[in-house]
């Protein structure tokens, strides 16, 4: 665009009309205080061939309800494609903007404490409460959260006895029961194959041995039995291989709130 494209007139407000296709859903009343208050501070934006307004479709309602004759306008050649896109960004873009709550209510406490108070701003004492409530049971939430998600503590391995034998970390007893069931049946290969893969659920882990056997290891031992989730050395590593999906779901709920 040219700087003559984005210079600002005055422009009769009957001259121009909102965006037919505009779907955003405005407060009039509110930018009519705003306009009230200040006045127009910036520039609607017009499709110069067509008339329409691309952006400042509800600051244009607001001053027509307020019984303005002229508006400050930009006008823009582009052709409608073009107008359409410039338009929806413009909607997007607001949607898309998030507050800082904490720095917010900073601000508005100062202009509160001066002799106009929070005239213009389109807030007032009710809506700043309101804000300061929803910060602080916010942080109240999160260090209640906190107290169970944050400090994770990770057992320390050391040799502190003599090293288990292997028929100690496992019991196996009920998955050899049903391995000898399902060899002793007529059963078609790949039935057979899955019945028996699911016999492992039944072997029956003994951590704390496990525990006690994990210091005695080569590394590479210590390495798979980590893999393998018999020994979690690092919460966020359990978190990342699924064996802690309940604590990550608890971090995200965190994280959301923080946010």
């Amino acid at each position: 665009m040219t700087q003559k494209e984005l210079a600002t007139v005055s422009a009769s407000i009957d001259d121009i009309t909102p965006h037919p296709k505009n779907v955003r859903q405005g407060d009039i009343g509110a930018i009519s205080e705003s306009l009230k208050a200040h006045g127009q501070y910036r520039a609607i934006v017009v499709q110069r061939s067509t008339g329409h307004i691309l952006a400042g479709n509800h600051t244009w309602k607001a001053a027509k309800a307020l019984g303005w004759k002229q508006i400050s306008a930009h006008f823009i050649d582009c052709d409608d494609e073009k107008a359409m896109r410039i338009l929806l960004a413009d909607n997007r873009a607001n949607d898309l903007a998030t507050y800082d709550d904490a720095a917010l209510a900073a601000v508005l406490k100062e202009l509160a404490a001066t002799d106009d108070g929070l005239t213009g701003t389109l807030y007032d004492g009710e809506s700043l409460d309101r804000l300061i409530a929803d910060i602080e049971m916010s942080l109240a939430d999160s260090n209640a959260l906190n107290q169970f998600t944050q400090v994770i503590k990770v057992p320390q391995y050391e040799i502190v006895g003599e090293r288990p034998e292997l028929n100690e970390l496992a019991d196996s007893t009920r998955a050899d029961e049903l391995k000898a069931r399902i060899n002793s049946t007529e059963l078609p290969d790949d039935i057979r194959d899955f019945l028996l893969t699911a016999t492992r659920r039944h072997i029956v882990f003994n951590y704390r041995k496990i525990a006690e056997f994990y210091p005695h290891a080569s590394p590479d031992v210590q390495r798979l039995m980590e893999d393998s989730a018999l020994i979690i050395i690092d919460a966020d590593d359990a978190i990342a291989k699924g064996y802690a999906v309940f604590a990550q779901q608890i971090d995200e709920i965190a994280e959301h709130d923080r946010n």
